[in-house]
C-alpha cells in the first residue's frame, strides 16, 4: 500500500516562514527608522521663571507653560496661550481665563511680553 502524500507539513512550514520573515522586516524597517537622525523641533530657548513683573534682575524670563496636572498657589505665573498669568489663589487644572470665576490675573505688562 501506497502512502498518501499530503502537502499539510508543507503548509505549516511556508506559514512559519513567512511569519518570520515578516516579523524580521518589520523588526529591520522599525529598526532603520529609530537610527536614522531626525531634526525634532524646539521651542525658542527662553529661560523660565517665576518671577514678578517690575522685578529687574536684568534678565527677562518667560515663566514656565501652564500644565492641567499642576497645582498653582497664589503668586504663581505662567505661560499660556501666548499670554502670561499670575495665580490669584490656589488652583489646580484651572486653565488661566477660561473658569469663571477665574483663579488667574492677566499680566499684560510682564517684561516676557513686553519685550516681544
Amino acid at each position: 500500500m501506497l502512502k498518501k502524500l499530503t502537502l499539510r507539513p508543507i503548509h505549516h512550514t511556508l506559514g512559519s516562514l513567512l511569519l518570520v520573515l515578516m516579523i524580521s522586516a518589520l523588526g529591520s524597517a522599525a529598526n532603520a527608522q529609530s537610527n536614522a537622525t531626525t531634526q525634532a523641533e524646539t521651542p525658542d530657548p527662553v529661560t523660565t521663571s517665576t518671577s514678578t513683573p517690575g522685578e529687574n534682575s536684568g534678565l527677562c524670563e518667560r515663566p514656565e507653560q501652564w500644565l492641567w496636572a499642576e497645582t498653582y498657589e497664589e503668586g504663581d505665573m505662567s505661560f499660556h496661550g501666548g499670554k502670561v498669568w499670575k495665580a490669584i489663589e490656589k488652583t489646580s487644572g484651572d486653565m488661566p481665563g477660561k473658569n469663571e470665576p477665574s483663579r488667574w490675573k492677566l499680566i499684560d505688562d510682564h517684561c516676557f511680553m513686553v519685550d516681544q
